[in-house]
């Protein structure tokens, strides 16, 4: 699989250079992160500042700076009242267009930038709803999602959702089974496996949400896939093949331990990657967020410079992966 550093060094050799929009200019530390993709080549950079009076000089002359203060409003106000339609009225669309986090997701979905990263400043649900509104998910899935990767040393997992969907339905994790599949593959992951979990394995259990995930796996099924998957399970079965193999015997995961494991419900999803960060010791990257038409991805607000540097890679490597 590959890391961070190897996916810079994928970005800095591309020709094809991205863009970033980073709506949260007046924040030193996405400052430092915008001068080092710059100086580095690791992408384009757009930066969004309320006031003209707070850009610094320090920024690199690389950096295409915005001033909402000074802005022409106007084309962003008619682009979000043509998506939104019967939904939003001028004096709404005005107010919105006023905002760092909706003007970068516009700035996104006319093209002049390739994906957004924003958090420090914004709540999850300040980064997601521009998104959903004038990005707007992949017309092939049912949702947008999110994933860590949690990663300790040379191992690599990727957990989801753990941070998004409160109660994904049967064709919402078949949805995500696919979309974490491909974010694997994306990161060179031969033949990604996944784990599709559940407190059943195999029919031990019962139960509505125990349903739920038996069809997702259905739905699975149905479908051509190019990954192998198995569901419903419990957590020790789909880690140690040791364990699967007495408690699964037809199985279809061949790995010691599968590549994906797609939680049933948040509260598993998001209990299960701290415990998983906190006393198994693996580093949490992310969440980053599958399925809308444009990659848009959320920062803890607490997150560190490291963090940002390596979420914004990531971000980038999205777009151009698109």
């Amino acid at each position: 699989m590959y890391s961070v550093e190897q996916i810079k060094k994928i970005l800095v050799n591309s020709d094809h250079k991205k863009t970033i929009v980073l709506p949260e200019g007046e924040e030193p530390k996405i400052q430092e992160v915008a001068n080092t993709l710059v100086k580095e080549n690791i992408s384009k950079v757009i930066m969004l500042f309320q006031k003209t009076e707070s850009i610094p000089t320090t920024l690199d002359s690389k950096i295409e700076v915005i001033a909402i203060d000074e802005l022409d409003k106007e084309p962003l106000i008619q682009k979000f009242m043509d998506l939104r339609k019967d939904k939003t009225n001028l004096e709404q669309a005005t107010k919105l267009m006023g905002q760092a986090n909706y003007i970068g997701a516009m700035l996104v979905k006319m093209e002049k930038a390739d994906c957004m990263l924003c958090g420090i400043t914004y709540t999850t649900a300040d980064t997601i709803r521009p998104a959903l509104q004038i990005i707007k998910t992949s017309p092939n899935v049912a949702l947008a999602a999110s994933v860590f990767i949690m990663n300790k040393g040379e191992e690599n997992y990727f957990f989801t959702d753990c941070a998004l969907n409160l109660k994904p339905t049967s064709q919402q994790l078949a949805d995500i089974s696919k979309m974490t599949a491909k974010f694997a593959q994306s990161f060179d992951v031969k033949n990604p496996e996944v784990a599709l979990l559940s407190y059943s394995t195999a029919g031990s259990g019962a139960g509505e949400d125990v349903v739920r995930v038996k069809e997702a796996v259905e739905l699975l099924d149905s479908q051509t896939v190019d990954f192998n998957y198995a569901g419903e399970i419990q957590f020790d079965a789909a880690w140690d093949k040791e364990i699967r193999d007495k408690k699964f015997k037809d199985c279809k995961l061949t790995k010691q331990t599968p590549d994906v494991f797609v939680f049933p419900d948040i509260n598993a999803g998001n209990i299960g990657y701290k415990i998983a960060q906190r006393m198994g010791g693996y580093e949490a990257i992310g969440p980053f967020i599958l399925g809308f038409n444009k990659p848009v991805n959320d920062l803890s607000r607490g997150a560190t410079l490291t963090d940002i540097m390596n979420t914004a890679i990531i971000t980038i490597y999205q777009a151009l992966e698109a």
